[in-house]
């Protein structure tokens, strides 16, 4: 009897140790920074900055939310048994197509199709927790970061039609902050032996699914004379994160 107990107790002793081996030899190429793809749906608050009861964005793009589409790449400029700070640029892709309309005929003139782009540089700050699953094998990694953000816009229109009360082809670049808190699923752990091969062959240390709530301020902090191009909601997104 005390042999067998003695056994499993080392038979125990030993699955614990390969566990953490195996978690340990994830990241056995070293760790420096991370890849993500994110993907949301997004409308700027561009009528919040009127008070006359004109709302001219949603009078030409209505009331839908376009994809969009967002990378960002990060260095891990710290690393403890914790987590990992990065430090990380970003870039994104959205565009919204209407109807615009005669800026001296009034809302009800409709002129050409008329578009709004916009592209959002982000300068990111993040902290991961990694110790869920790093140090005690749950699949899970919460994190938050801060971001600078500049959205270079433009608008283009054809004909009379214009995104009123601005010319048909403007452009600029509109400064701004931003928050995230989110949750990442470490993929990792539903194939240990396969994460292990990925890391040897390609570096990448972990594979994760994320999904965040994002809360938002471009309008130049708060400059009077500028369009607010933040979602006047928190804003979700979608993606996948490659950490090597």
């Amino acid at each position: 009897m005390r042999r067998a107990a003695l056994a499993a107790l080392l038979l125990c002793a030993a699955s614990g140790a390969r566990a953490a081996v195996d978690r340990d030899n994830s990241t056995s190429s070293g760790r420096w920074g991370a890849f993500q793809l994110s993907f949301s749906t997004f409308a700027p608050n561009i009528d919040s900055e009127f008070t006359n009861g004109t709302q001219p964005y949603e009078t030409v793009f209505g009331t839908t939310r376009p994809l969009l589409v967002q990378v960002l790449f990060s260095r891990s400029v710290w690393i403890s048994q914790v987590g990992s700070l990065d430090v990380g640029l970003g870039i994104g892709y959205w565009k919204a197509n209407g109807t615009g309309y005669s800026a001296s005929s009034g809302q009800g003139s409709q002129g050409g199709s008329t578009s709004l782009t916009i592209l959002p540089v982000q300068l990111a700050v993040g902290y991961r927790f990694d110790v869920f699953y790093d140090q005690w094998g749950i699949p899970f990694a919460p994190y938050l970061r801060g971001a600078i953000v500049g959205d270079i816009w433009w608008t283009s229109g054809q004909g009379a039609g214009s995104f009123s009360p601005y010319p048909a082809n403007a452009q600029g670049t509109t400064w701004g902050w931003a928050g995230t808190l989110g949750l990442a699923l470490v993929l990792d752990a539903l194939d240990p032996s396969m994460a292990r091969q990925m890391d040897y062959d390609t570096g990448i240390n972990h594979t994760m699914l994320f999904f965040d709530f994002t809360r938002e301020s471009v309008n130049n902090f708060g400059a009077g004379n500028s369009w607010q191009l933040a979602p006047s909601y928190w804003m979700w997104s979608a993606g996948i994160l490659f950490v090597f």
